[in-house]
């Protein structure tokens, strides 16, 4: 006998909320459009297409604890940054792979305290490929910085969020707003302005460099970007914690792996302050890492990725403050525009505006 309409319906409308419901179910249902993925207030992901189901947005504390996390990994960062420029006559594979796994130690010890395992948890091959990109990341950006001038490899660095935008588009079909792109435009341009590189303002005490070095910072960036992107499609399906140890594992073998390359010889600090800024610079790595896996499972990966834009801000002002750098006033546009186009993206994710305008 015939089903009439309504029972059709009915029987349609339960097969949809099975589908979304269950992200394991395995159908026409499972879609890899990550872009109407919504966050519950666990910070969960929860796949689902906008155009057949209303869903609720993001709550605003989301929002706010995903902004403040990467803010907060920013200042972590650009710390971080400032020492290893100070320490530049210890090698960089030297600095990765003590303050790795030192860091490692440190995540470790609290993982076994919590009761987490880090041997049984889901989407093990993410989490692998999330911690081999960055511990390709990070001696590329350590190398470039001790290697190159320090504007050219800022410059080059911070190409990141124009490709994190254009992964997470493609990847996790994840929307782009006018606001994203505003931010992109002021705030590469306010990079360009506070470091200067020679490609662009070519100067006769430019530091003279092979053609070759500037694809190390590129491989940075889009390091960074693709692990920006898989983080987010793990999401807080693997916790934050168990993430970290293992990129701070894998960025401690790469440590080896760069002082083998570079036929670098290990040097033993010859002063209890590089010492002392090595077991710092631990706790800034452990603890940048965390933010970021966490932040990544509220926001997604193109607005944090815009919002560590704020590391070239920082790292000015600890030019001027701590290294006593004089302030030039390209350079103060250049924090000015960086600050605009940050604090217009953050408010408008923190306030759900878009400008009714999507890519």
């Amino acid at each position: 006998m015939a089903e009439s309409p309504a029972s059709l319906t009915m029987q349609e409308q339960a097969h949809e909320d099975i589908i979304i419901t269950n992200p394991n179910v395995v159908g026409e249902g499972k879609s890899k459009d990550l872009s109407t993925d919504v966050l519950t207030d666990s910070g969960d992901v929860s796949p689902g297409k906008q155009e057949d189901k209303p869903t609720a947005k993001v709550p605003i504390l989301n929002r706010i604890k995903g902004v403040s996390l990467f803010v907060f990994a920013s200042i972590l960062a650009s710390t971080y940054g400032g020492f290893v420029k100070y320490m530049d006559t210890l090698p960089s594979g030297e600095v990765v792979l003590v303050t790795c796994s030192y860091a490692a130690c440190l995540i470790g010890l609290f993982i076994s305290f919590q009761g987490h395992s880090v041997i049984s948890f889901p989407r093990k091959k993410w989490v692998f490929l999330r911690c081999a990109l960055a511990s390709t990341a990070l001696p590329c950006k350590v190398w470039s910085v001790q290697n190159m001038p320090l504007g050219n490899a800022t410059a080059l660095i911070f190409t990141s969020p124009i490709m994190t935008c254009v992964l997470a588009r493609v990847i996790l079909k994840e929307k782009i707003n006018l606001f994203h792109v505003f931010a992109i435009v002021v705030g590469l341009t306010g990079i360009i302005l506070i470091a200067r590189p020679s490609f662009i303002f070519p100067s006769e005490e430019a530091e003279d460099y092979p053609l070759w070095y500037n694809i190390v910072p590129l491989i940075t960036a889009l390091s960074l970007s693709l692990a920006y992107v898989c983080q987010r499609h793990i999401g807080s399906a693997v916790n934050c914690f168990v993430v970290t140890f293992y990129g701070l594992v894998c960025q401690s073998l790469a440590g080896i792996i760069l002082q083998a390359a570079t036929q670098s010889s290990y040097v033993n600090p010859s002063c209890y302050t590089f010492r002392g800024m090595l077991l710092l610079l631990c706790f800034l790595q452990a603890i940048a890492f965390c933010a970021i896996n966490k932040g990544l499972s509220y926001e997604k990966a193109a607005t944090v990725s815009l919002i560590r834009n704020l590391d070239t801000v920082l790292a000015f002002v600890l030019q001027v403050v701590i290294f006593k750098e004089a302030a030039e006033i390209l350079s103060l546009i250049g924090a000015a525009l960086i600050m605009i186009g940050t604090i217009s993206l953050t408010l408008s994710k923190m306030f759900g505006v878009d400008c009714g305008v999507k890519f």
